[in-house]
């Protein structure tokens, strides 16, 4: 893809993770000319084999080999989000920059740590991807900075998935350790509307759900978010595999790509008779390997149906563009899939590495993020509305 704007210094990037997380992004790191991959560390050697293989001239190793290598602009930090928080200080600490996968880390107590450590370091860090960087999102909140509409009064956000019954490894249910829908779903959803609202969140009411014994975490939520500019958001959403959200986004999946709608239950159904060993290996490959790839996107990715609600008209943004719901007309916007898939985050990324800007999804927002959704938790278990301070 070309991008006419930019010089012709690629970023060097580094990969501290070759999971799933980064097997999402690898279309966009191939596709997008202003990325070369330099280096990686990983614990499983058959897939730092298979990196050195499709990329020889990297370094491979440990993080404290990418930090040191002065080749490498930055670093891409794709592991569990419970190592989230000491991998990133030392990447700074290296006055590296930082792309590191949502949420930023597994409590607000450890994203004001990141945050802190931005300050003293000559790095930036750039939390994501996350659904903000959705391009129906992104033009969406440029029309509602517009002010066309008038101010926002209230979102409702809701997405319904198999999330609990895709393969996991065992700390991915675990509460504690960043695992369950909350950090990992309501990450997107928390993002999403800082991106549409452009507001801080101030209080968060909700209730949590843990519909199966059999797979033991925070599967389901439901919150009431307030913001400092009157406008209030409800987020839902559960992974219990039942109903599919898809279905309200014209079968198109979350990363883009259409849906047979027949397909009913996949993933529970696949799930049954298999233990722990055999889950984790499932999960371990969709991780890096030779050969691997990922259903081409046709569509822009998306997370649920959105409404927000102006006082002139209610906005939907889908996975194929905005549709306005004003007080004369119904309009639809249209938008076309990007080129190349998440480039946005790129966008964003390079912006940083090459002119200094200051990154929109940078660690304080992230603290907001993660400090709703540390909320969502506590509200439920407390019974009450949660006062947020960061």
């Amino acid at each position: 893809m070309k991008h006419n704007n930019i010089d012709s210094k690629p970023i060097k990037l580094g990969i501290v993770g070759l999971g799933r997380a980064f097997m999402l992004m690898l279309p966009t790191f191939l596709k997008d000319e202003r990325i070369h991959l330099v280096g990686a560390a990983e614990r499983n050697n058959q897939q730092l084999a298979d990196f050195l293989e499709q990329f020889p001239e990297s370094t491979i190793g440990s993080i404290d080999a990418l930090c040191a290598d002065e080749n490498i602009d930055a670093i891409y930090v794709a592991t569990p989000h419970e190592m989230h928080c000491d991998q990133v200080i030392k990447i700074l600490s290296a006055d590296k920059h930082v792309l590191v996968e949502k949420p930023i880390t597994i409590n607000a107590v450890e994203a004001k740590t990141i945050a802190d450590a931005v300050l003293k370091s000559k790095g930036s860090v750039i939390v994501g991807p996350s659904h903000s960087y959705d391009l129906p999102i992104i033009e969406t909140a440029k029309i509602l900075r517009s002010g066309k509409y008038g101010p926002i009064g209230m979102i409702n956000a809701q997405y319904y998935t198999d999330f609990v019954y895709r393969p996991r490894r065992p700390e991915e249910l675990d509460t504690t350790l960043g695992g369950g829908a909350i950090f990992n779903q309501g990450a997107h959803h928390a993002d999403i509307l800082l991106a549409l609202i452009d507001a801080k969140a101030l209080s968060v009411s909700a209730c949590v759900g843990n519909f199966d014994p059999n797979r033991p975490c925070d599967g389901a939520y439901s919150a009431l978010v307030e913001f400092d500019n009157n406008c209030f958001a409800n987020m839902t959403y559960s992974g219990y595999g039942h109903y599919d959200g898809d279905q309200d986004m014209a079968w198109i999946s979350e990363l883009g790509v259409p849906k047979n709608p027949d397909a009913y239950g996949v993933a529970r159904k696949n799930l049954q008779h298999k233990n722990e060993d055999i889950e984790r290996i499932e999960k371990s490959n969709k991780g890096y390997q030779k050969g691997y790839t990922l259903p081409q996107a046709t569509y822009n990715e998306h997370f649920g149906r959105i409404i927000i609600s102006c006082q002139k008209a209610d906005l939907r943004p889908t996975a194929t563009g905005i549709h306005i719901y004003a007080d004369d007309k119904h309009e639809f916007i249209s938008l076309p899939q990007l080129e190349v898939p998440r480039s946005t985050v790129i966008d964003e990324l390079y912006q940083l590495v090459h002119y200094g800007k200051s990154p929109i999804h940078s660690a304080e927002r992230a603290l907001n993020t993660i400090s709703i959704c540390e909320a969502i938790h506590q509200s439920s278990k407390d019974k009450k509305r949660i006062e947020l301070s960061y």
